[in-house]
């Protein structure tokens, strides 16, 4: 859950379109990749068969190049040229995604290991990335780095972690009991690829019918149980929960019938929606950065929205009681609420709202 939420705070820090992080190993070779917004699978199956470590080399360093970079950002200026403009890169790959121009941060750690990069787009008609901003993702890398290293948390913790619903809206897909897809919403193929462990070339390549098959195979067996079954029945309709690196995924399904009393008969076909969700406390901080708060109003916040008294938060800050007090009273003054409980209702309101 780390990057989609880095790659979503990064927006407040360094204004960009999208947002993109690739794995690697320490050789530079892609292991995974997580991109904000909608994923055109047919642009990112044409990028990994023509241009991944071959054609891109006739107008940027090829990918594989990353194993040598040193760690630090990769400027604007080196793409912002007439003849990148003109490139099959530039009009097949980024120009159907948006992208026009991008910074680039090499992100490695304390012993040198290649982790992966880092990559903010901008569109056409954009500004360009300033200098300024350069150096402000340059002097993020090494806490980004130390985030990506492993840590303690074990899966029964990531899975016992209070979720709520993402900001993507719910995806729908409809299939017949065969599981053949007949209709999906824009974004269900990146929730499936996010649900089964990532964005990949092997993900990009691998036959739809196959990932929905490994996410939704028992459910699917289930329906056609369902479908042959008795009428009538008021058992609940199959759901399921799956847990990846970017959140818990909820499945629910249903039987879809034909009218009654249309001539001739049609099989019925299974609806599944998908909806991601994510730990609470990645929410509450995105919520907190829309609201007109200071960054320590915020931590205040959001220990305050947690159960934690103020006492409690003056020592984790390391501060005076009385700071955090002040910080108190600035914040119920910023955000036009009495107390606690206004305030802990206004942040529920928001966790609700952002996800509409």
């Amino acid at each position: 859950m780390f990057i989609p939420a880095l790659l979503d705070a990064l927006h407040g820090l360094v204004p960009s379109a999208r947002n993109l992080f690739d794995w690697t190993d320490a050789e530079g070779r892609l292991l995974d990749y997580y991109v904000e917004g909608p994923i055109d699978t047919e642009v990112g199956r044409r990028y990994f068969e023509h241009f991944h470590n071959g054609r891109e080399a006739a107008c940027m360093p090829a990918f594989a190049m990353l194993r040598d970079a040193p760690a630090g950002v990769r400027s604007a200026d080196d793409l912002d040229r007439e003849d990148f403009f003109a490139s099959e890169l530039y009009n097949e790959i980024w120009r159907p995604q948006g992208f026009h121009t991008r910074i680039e941060g090499v992100v490695r750690s304390r012993t040198g290991k290649l982790l992966g990069s880092l990559v903010l787009y901008r569109g056409p008609g954009e500004p360009r990335f300033t200098s300024h901003e350069e150096r402000t993702l340059s002097a993020l890398l090494p806490w980004i780095a130390k985030a990506l290293e492993p840590n303690s948390a074990s899966r029964d913790e990531v899975r016992s972690a209070l979720h709520v619903p993402g900001p993507e809206p719910t995806e729908t897909l409809l299939l017949d009991l065969k599981g053949r897809l007949w209709l999906a919403s824009p974004g269900a193929s990146r929730l499936i690829m996010l649900a089964e462990g990532g964005i990949s070339p092997e993900a990009l390549t691998r036959p739809v019918g196959d990932r929905i098959d490994r996410l939704f195979g028992r459910m699917i067996s289930q329906a056609r149980e369902r479908a042959d079954g008795p009428s009538g029945t008021s058992r609940p309709w199959p759901s399921l929960s799956i847990f990846s690196a970017y959140g818990r995924f909820d499945a629910e399904s249903m039987l879809l019938w034909a009218p009654s009393g249309e001539s001739g008969s049609r099989p019925p076909l299974l609806q599944i929606t998908l909806r991601r969700l994510e730990p609470r406390e990645v929410a509450v901080q995105r919520v907190l950065r829309s609201l007109p708060v200071t960054p320590g109003q915020a931590a205040v916040c959001a220990a305050l929205y947690a159960g934690e008294s103020q006492g409690d938060i003056a020592r984790t800050m390391g501060v005076a009681t009385s700071t955090v007090v002040d910080h108190v009273r600035k914040l119920y003054r910023a955000l036009d609420v009495s107390g606690l409980p206004e305030l802990r209702d206004l942040l529920d309101r928001r966790l609700t709202g952002a996800t509409r």
